[in-house]
């Protein structure tokens, strides 16, 4: 400590604490310390979240916030974000601008959206991309879920993305949700049954997830019937040399 400092201290004792009161503490970042589900079932794919926000350690309940929701809409895709609520700004901004590539119908094109996307997220949002120490890539700070046409997606910092046959759940209500699911899953027809399942336990027992809850639907598309041209030439195949050995006798 410099001399000049010393002498600050000791003369002025409260003006000092006040100082270091008021600069060294940083601000809290409102985060969506919360619960993300989806399911499909019956040809409907369906999204459901929370909407409570974290201020450090204050909660931020549904009543007192606007702008609350934590899903989105991409084009035929419902993207539903986890972690800061910053991340959910910058994806709206960036894909408000209809030249920017987009598609969520695979985990492969989901991939390639968003690794297109991580130049951009650091050269105009100033994303914090830099790996710690043991990772091998570069993050795209956006953790979530996905619900279009195409499925039910997680997405992830390393911008891939899983796809589901039943319902997942990310956040930190998540092992609630997916418990809960579970149990409901093959005695509920309605895909919005079981995410309301999903939520209303990860609301019960996770202190960072509280309803009201936003839920979202969308029909899924019927899968293209695979082509099975080998059986075809087999048989094709079989009717000739019947027919030649036929000429013979």
């Amino acid at each position: 400590m410099g001399f000049g400092a010393f002498c600050w201290g000791r003369c002025f004792p409260f003006t000092s604490r006040l100082a270091a009161a008021l600069v060294l503490p940083t601000l809290p970042i409102t985060l969506f310390m919360s619960t993300i589900v989806v399911a499909q079932k019956n040809g409907v794919a369906c999204i459901g979240a929370d909407t409570m926000s974290s201020l450090g350690s204050v909660r931020q309940k549904a009543h007192h916030i606007v702008n609350k929701t934590k899903i989105t809409k991409i084009g035929d895709t419902y993207i539903g974000l986890t972690g800061t609520s910053s991340s959910l700004v910058v994806m709206n901004s960036y894909f408000a601008n209809p030249e920017r590539p987009r598609d969520f119908s695979s985990t492969a094109m989901i991939f390639e959206t968003f690794r297109h996307a991580h130049h951009w997220m650091k050269a105009e949002y100033f994303m914090a991309a830099a790996p710690d120490k043991g990772e091998e890539y570069e993050t795209t700070q956006f953790y979530g879920l996905m619900a279009n046409p195409h499925g039910i997606f997680a997405l992830y910092s390393y911008r891939t993305a899983q796809q589901f046959h039943r319902f997942w759940s990310a956040g930190s209500g998540r092992d609630f949700a997916l418990g809960a699911m579970q149990t409901v899953y093959d005695h509920y027809q309605d895909v919005t049954d079981i995410v309301k399942a999903g939520l209303y336990a990860a609301a019960e027992f996770d202190g960072s997830t509280a309803g009201p809850f936003e839920i979202f639907t969308c029909p899924l598309v019927a899968p293209a019937a695979e082509a099975t041209p080998f059986k075809a030439v087999k048989k094709t195949k079989t009717k000739v040399v019947a027919k030649k050995a036929g000429r013979k006798k």
